[in-house]
């Protein structure tokens, strides 16, 4: 069975077709170019497919991630993304091949897990249990999901103003508030404009104060915080009004971490979800466990999907 790299798709449009079939996702050529362009975890090679006469039948993005172990080492591993089969060739065991080929290529080159996101509500995650991924807890009692609704108002919102050297300000608290713990915490320099230039979000959509920052996504009905990192409670009060004062609508942080953030919102009347219908998942390349190489406590946050 031939693969073949996104780079020799026989039309780029292929993809698009593709993941217009398997999700109704809008992926037009750019949005590749984008990504290879700007994250630096993508720049070697960004995935592999599989033809069927002229259809692109099935695809796996990769990409090359860097993680931090409980001993402090960094290393390389594996992560996937735009897993997609056609629906007129499911069930053909194409996605599993084409999963077969990437954990053999990259465990030859000494990668030891294989990391991917996916939902509880697609039907995904029962074939990657089959091929040996288990899941990551990403919420729970330590990290619950805070949806505030924010009081009606008609006063004019205050727009935030961030400046793109500002960002090494975020860049330099998450290095701090991360030492010492595993996961994706190893961010080069530069890593929060990259993701803001390969999702085309403005520097303005992050909040930064000298003693922390948010990272938010706003929407037509509020705002999503996708990472909230403060030194302590004035801080916090402060970027959250700042927050609110740009906001219309509600807010949703996706994981309330710190029990001093978490105290705030219950203040403000938030609402808190224990559960979550994301799901970080890994599968072991080699011998080596998950838990004897990370322990039982993984970071990531969304500004991490891959």
């Amino acid at each position: 069975m031939n693969t073949v790299p996104y780079q020799e798709l026989r039309d780029p449009r292929d993809f698009f077709e593709l993941m217009e079939a398997a999700f109704g996702e809008v992926a037009v050529p750019e949005h590749p170019g984008l990504l290879m362009r700007h994250d630096e975890r993508r720049k070697h090679e960004f995935g592999f497919g599989l033809y069927r006469g002229k259809t692109l039948a099935s695809f796996i993005g990769v990409a090359e991630l860097t993680v931090r172990t409980r001993s402090g080492d960094s290393e390389s591993a594996l992560g996937l993304h735009h897993v997609a089969t056609h629906p007129a060739y499911a069930h053909q065991g194409l996605s599993r091949s084409l999963f077969d080929f990437v954990h053999e290529r990259y465990r030859r080159q000494g990668r030891r897990f294989s990391f991917l996101y996916t939902t509880r509500t697609l039907v995904a995650p029962a074939l990657y249990r089959d091929l040996g991924y288990e899941e990551i807890p990403l919420a729970g009692p330590r990290a619950p999901r805070a949806l505030l609704i924010l009081p009606e108002t008609h006063r004019r919102l205050k727009r935030n103003r961030t400046h793109v050297a500002d960002l090494a300000v975020a860049e330099k608290l998450f290095a701090e508030a991360t030492a010492g713990k595993c996961g994706f915490v190893v961010r080069p320099r530069g890593w929060v404009l990259a993701r803001l230039r390969q999702w085309k979000m403005k520097p303005d959509y992050v909040f930064i104060d000298r003693d922390g920052y948010a990272f938010t996504n706003p929407d037509r009905f509020g705002r999503y915080i996708e990472e909230f990192i403060c030194r302590n409670r004035v801080a916090y009060v402060r970027l959250l009004d700042r927050i609110s004062a740009a906001t219309r609508g509600g807010l949703v942080d996706y994981y309330v971490r710190d029990p001093i953030l978490r105290s705030i919102y219950a203040e403000r009347g938030a609402r808190f979800r224990r559960e979550t219908y994301s799901s970080l998942m890994v599968k072991p390349l080699t011998r080596a466990t998950f838990r004897s190489v990370f322990g039982s406590r993984f970071f990531q946050s969304p500004v991490d999907q891959f």
